[in-house]
């Protein structure tokens, strides 16, 4: 049961209907679909389901090894899908539940893949073309508890309205700040007005919770279990935040493969290339130190040796709802078409020197 309000933003626009991003509109499409395969791979604190929606999916070849395992041993490619197999590419939204965009995003993607069309009655064939080439693990919402006390969307809102219905408000009525929302695991609930959308209604900020072997929530627990269990290639986080209205991705991790590295910083190049050509501010983290920070990337990685992106959409400052999908529709074809020219992960490279 959730125990705080949905948190109300006072002068925005009203949300399209297309714009799908409420807990029992994202359950009501993941059940409805056909083409797919559903399944609930875990269930929050405050009992909702976190579904996972695989399209193009295939038997995949009896697993005989684990990738720590199979790191270890002189054949790493071991821990792969079989040759022929599409590469797996593994989408999460919503690990913070105040961050709509992703969801919107994966939400229409799915209805896309069912339709033809995605929910403006939109067709995107050159998007459809591309997917056909790969098994599609989609998380549509992670952090369900977040999202059910969050607004339906950020955009053109108060900053410091976003601030408190991201972060939350603190006893004294102040927002609770990042990096500050993160000196709390969990965020001490008896402390607070108001908790935010970052965290679940436990106060667990998923995305942090990345100890092997004492994870916290169900929802990080699942997400790294099932990137072993699809045997993900690449694995891309959708987030957003409120203060710019760039499109950017986080730099890879301290901890990450040299050879990962190398495939998420040339994705991240492109990507910003190819939202600059579409007119879509943005900024391009590729050639920043690696980020010494540690969270459930690190941990996704560790769990299948894929490499893995966070994506931050503008939420406040985005120039309209359909801007928004516009870049998350360039995210998925930017990756999509880097795999086609050279495969995402080359395990046996990662273990034995530069691809």
């Amino acid at each position: 049961m959730m125990k705080f309000k949905r948190f109300e933003l006072t002068g925005v626009v009203p949300r399209p209907e297309w714009w799908r991003v409420r807990p029992e509109e994202i359950s009501a499409d993941c059940t409805a679909v056909r083409k797919g395969k559903t399944e609930v791979i875990a269930e929050t604190p405050a009992g909702f389901p976190v579904y996972a929606v695989t399209y193009n999916d295939f038997r995949l070849p009896r697993r005989r090894i684990n990738w720590s395992s199979a790191s270890a041993t002189r054949h790493p490619e071991l821990y792969g899908n079989g040759d022929g197999a599409p590469q797996t590419l593994l989408i999460a939204a919503g690990i913070h539940g105040c961050e709509v965009e992703g969801v919107v995003v994966v939400s229409n993607l799915m209805r896309l893949l069912e339709t033809g069309r995605d929910w403006r009655g939109q067709e995107r064939p050159e998007l459809l073309k591309l997917a056909r080439h790969y098994r599609l693990v989609l998380l549509p919402c992670v952090n369900m508890d977040g999202r059910a006390i969050s607004p339906d969307h950020r955009i053109g809102a108060d900053l410091i309205e976003c601030r408190k219905a991201g972060g939350g408000i603190a006893a004294d009525g102040q927002p609770i700040r990042w990096p500050a929302m993160k000196e709390h695991f969990p965020l001490p609930l008896d402390q607070v007005q108001y908790p935010g959308g970052y965290p679940n209604s436990a106060g667990y900020n998923i995305m942090h919770d990345a100890t092997p072997g004492n994870f916290r929530t169900a929802e990080a627990a699942a997400l790294c279990r099932l990137a072993d269990e699809v045997r993900a290639d690449f694995f891309l986080n959708l987030h957003s935040q409120p203060e710019g209205a760039d499109v950017f991705t986080i730099q890879p991790q301290t901890l990450g493969y040299p050879a990962n590295q190398v495939t998420e910083r040339e994705y991240q190049k492109r990507l910003s290339e190819a939202l600059t050509r579409a007119g879509i501010p943005n900024h391009s983290n590729h050639d920043s130190p690696p980020s010494p920070c540690i969270n459930l990337n690190t941990i996704v990685s560790l769990s299948c040796g894929a490499p893995t992106v966070t994506v931050e959409f503008a939420s406040r400052l985005a120039a309209s709802f359909d801007q928004v999908l516009e870049a998350g529709y360039i995210v998925l074809e930017t990756a999509m078409r880097m795999g086609l020219e050279k495969p995402f992960v080359d395990r046996a490279t990662l273990i034995r020197g530069k691809r």
